[in-house]
């Protein structure tokens, strides 16, 4: 039985008294500790499957169970766990705190988790270290990505979401970022799911989900991902 099961999944939205069918009869499966990507153009897909799987949303129709569990049947106190035990996000929404430091924000994840990871560690591994004493409101765009990155990681969730993660890093950055979370795929067994549109990182993941215009066109297995290091921008 593999880790993650998208059973022919619908998600359709009101909108203006228009219903736009955001996926249709989406399927996949995911094994534990691969790490995947999600591709596609914008407004296909990615970002609605990322919610689902994260707990913020639920289908229309169709079935999705991450590790035996399954969500739809989830409510209150019940999904409330399933977020703070499963789940690491990092979306496009940095939803970080002003009035805390870096460290601070970076804390509160760890502060809520079972087995969590050291922050200072985490954050040393992502060049963050000078900036630790820092208030959000005070880093770069670069920066905060990075500490919602860190945030998402300290919590040492099974499974984290990444919602167009190279975004705002420069090269430098992305490789450190990506290396972390190829790191926590092959040591840790942490499913990682990476929903974006830089075709460039395809080649470090075990599976590559195409998606258009809210149905799967294609599923590959890559069966000797690259490493971070090889890839170039």
């Amino acid at each position: 039985m593999a880790y993650i099961e998208f059973k022919l999944v619908c998600k359709n939205y009101d909108s203006n008294e228009k219903e736009i069918k955001a996926l249709k009869k989406a399927s996949f499966e995911i094994d534990k500790g691969q790490l995947v990507v999600i591709t596609g153009p914008s407004l296909s897909g990615k970002t609605t499957i990322l919610n689902i799987l994260g707990g913020l949303d639920k289908q229309t129709s169709g079935n999705v169970i991450v590790d035996g569990i399954s969500l739809d049947k989830l409510k209150g106190r019940k999904l409330t766990k399933y977020r703070r035990n499963y789940v690491g996000l990092i979306l496009d929404d940095f939803n970080l705190l002003n009035n805390l430091t870096l460290l601070e924000n970076v804390e509160l994840s760890s502060q809520i988790s079972k087995e969590k990871k050291e922050p200072t560690s985490i954050i040393k591994k992502l060049s963050l270290t000078k900036k630790k004493d820092d208030f959000i409101y005070m880093l770069t765009k670069e920066e905060k990505k990075k500490t919602l990155i860190a945030r998402a990681i300290c919590k040492n969730p099974k499974l984290i979401l990444c919602d167009n993660i190279t975004d705002n890093l420069d090269e430098k950055s992305k490789k450190q970022v990506l290396k972390l979370l190829q790191s926590l795929s092959k040591k840790d067994k942490t499913t990682i799911i990476i929903a974006t549109n830089d075709e460039s990182i395809l080649p470090i993941a075990n599976k590559i989900i195409t998606l258009k215009n809210g149905t799967i066109s294609d599923v590959k297995v890559n069966k000797k991902p690259k490493s971070v290091g090889d890839l170039t921008w």
